[in-house]
């Protein structure tokens, strides 16, 4: 070869664009279509679950330390086991995620000494496994455990809580650890609600395992959907290691995103009624807002103590509001695309809803609650993601509960997105987003409770009062809590609320991409995928 032709192939060789190497894509679930890989899965609900350094696969292959390395076609993946499962040979295995999307993993799979090797593609779910190593492990029960399952809601162990038992994100702690229990026979048998290192004569792991004596009442959660084995033994190796209040334990299993169980909900409650939002089956990896609107049922005005809300796995959040607009909706029809509701309600004016959370209860204060008009219309508001590795289907039932008596006051929405339409993240970086609520009124207003709404790249959610104190915190975007406030917060006119996010575009989140695959600004957008910054609450 002349040294003509040569020399500018050492070039191109040599060039920055010839030798890139892409950042390492980021942890997540690739989820397997089929047959699992080992012989023990269920067909159609296999997983590699790559949580680096650490790798695992759902059918029977616990983590372990793999090598994972940068490569120019992508993410390397090299792990070995001694034995996976039922599976006692050695497994191999040695894949790849692309270096376009990061969200297909290609690879093989050895069993034992056989030459054959098992192929496979697997595509990345949108959400990864709710397992994040830096995260203190009592953040992650409070927040996936306690409040995702229901046992924060205000009629169990929230603000209004049962036992002098308050479970809520901030409290919790002090009123378990080398707490007495107060059922009568688990005190008089001197049993703490958390004994420090001793799960199995703890009262809170007797309680989620079942496993009472006589007089010690039922296993919790009473209502709503039951913890997985895996929730309870994260609870169980956080107070065997002593119970720490902040830190990680090392023996702590990971929570991965729960399989899809259908919900089911309970009858009308007496005097009340249900609202049913039947709507529409997603396939994997499908993402779909949408609003039903149907006529109130109650010939009278009503005014509502309690919402009870039942919905299938996957929704992002459900929302009720009211029709707002001359003439009347299509009633009964499911109409996509119609994100909040706005085709007939105002953006964020909501009556009652629910974060991501199979079970939730919105129960106002004695004195307080919501009024239903007779004669007018409701919008039901889903917005669901299949993130599971079978169809979905979109259903929400909500129990309408009658105030008992003449409420003294009427509860109000609280929703401020004003400063979210400016967001922007360039790629692979991290940015504040910030935001201000103010009562610009002339009277005060009594602040029942708040909560934040970010999407999948929201890393962290503050609000803080006008004199700089931490009104409200959450970490975890797909399981948000809401905070009340007994006896409410008082805003004067002139007094704010700032809050903020942090926004992570490619740093520890997947970074956003275009339509061609290329690294692009995070910006505003009413998909998982886009970003939002809102501070919601309740307020009369």
């Amino acid at each position: 070869m002349s040294l003509r032709v040569l020399l500018p192939l050492i070039a191109l060789l040599a060039s920055p664009a010839a030798s890139a190497v892409r950042p390492l894509c980021a942890p997540g679930r690739f989820v397997l279509p089929g047959s699992p890989l080992l012989g023990s899965g269920r067909p159609g609900t296999d997983a590699v679950i790559l949580e680096t350094p650490q790798v695992s696969i759902r059918s029977g292959c616990a983590p372990v330390e793999a090598h994972v390395w940068a490569a120019k076609r992508g993410t390397r993946i090299r792990a070995d086991w001694r034995g996976c499962g039922q599976y006692n040979a050695r497994v191999r295995l040695n894949a790849t995620v692309d270096a376009a999307t990061c969200g297909t993993m290609t690879g093989a799979l050895r069993l034992g000494r056989s030459r054959y090797r098992r192929r496979f593609s697997a595509t990345r779910a949108q959400i990864s496994t709710s397992c994040t190593r830096g995260d203190d492990t009592y953040a992650v029960i409070e927040q996936r455990v306690l409040a995702f399952r229901g046992c924060t809601v205000t009629s169990c162990h929230g603000v209004f809580g049962q036992a002098s038992l308050d479970l809520l994100p901030g409290s919790s702690y002090e009123s378990l650890v080398g707490v007495p229990a107060s059922n009568p026979a688990a005190a008089a048998a001197g049993k703490l609600r958390v004994l420090p290192g001793h799960a199995a004569e703890s009262f809170l792991s007797q309680k989620l395992h079942g496993t009472l004596a006589d007089g010690e009442g039922a296993r919790m959660p009473l209502v709503g959907l039951a913890l997985t084995q895996s929730e309870i033994d994260l609870v169980d190796a956080w107070i065997d290691a002593g119970a720490p209040r902040t830190g990680v334990v090392a023996a702590a299993p990971c929570l991965l995103e729960p399989d899809y169980v259908p919900t089911t909900p309970t009858p009308p409650p007496p005097g009340g009624y249900q609202l049913v939002l039947d709507g529409p089956t997603l396939a994997p990896g499908e993402e779909l807002e949408g609003c039903l609107w149907m006529a109130v049922p109650n010939p009278t005005d009503l005014a509502v103590g309690k919402w009870e809300f039942f919905l299938n796995p996957g929704t992002h959040h459900f929302a009720i509001f009211p029709w707002d607009r001359e003439g009347t909706p299509p009633v009964g029809v499911w109409k996509a695309g119609d994100t909040g509701c706005t085709s007939g309600a105002m953006f964020g004016n909501s009556l009652s809803g629910s974060p991501q959370a199979p079970y939730y209860i919105d129960l106002y204060a004695p004195g307080i609650a919501r009024l239903l008009r007779a004669g007018t219309y409701v919008g039901l508001n889903a917005h669901y993601a299949n993130n599971f590795d079978v169809p979905i289907q979109m259903k929400v039932w909500t129990n309408v509960y009658p105030y008992p008596g003449t409420p003294e006051h009427i509860a109000k929405t609280l929703t401020d997105f004003n400063d979210m339409f400016t967001i922007s993240v360039p790629p692979f970086t991290q940015k504040v987003q910030p935001g201000r609520f103010t009562n610009g009124g002339t009277t005060p207003i009594y602040l029942l409770g708040l909560s934040g709404h970010m999407h999948k790249r929201g890393l962290r959610f503050t609000a803080r009062w006008s004199d700089g104190s931490k009104a409200y915190e959450n970490f975890d975007w797909s399981h948000p809590v809401s905070r009340p406030f007994e006896p409410p917060v008082v805003l004067v006119p002139g007094d704010w609320v700032d809050f903020e996010c942090l926004h992570d575009n490619g740093v520890t989140r997947p970074v956003k991409r275009d339509g061609s695959g290329n690294p692009t600004t995070l910006t505003f957008g009413v998909t998982t995928d886009d970003e939002m910054c809102v501070l919601t609450g309740t307020y009369y």
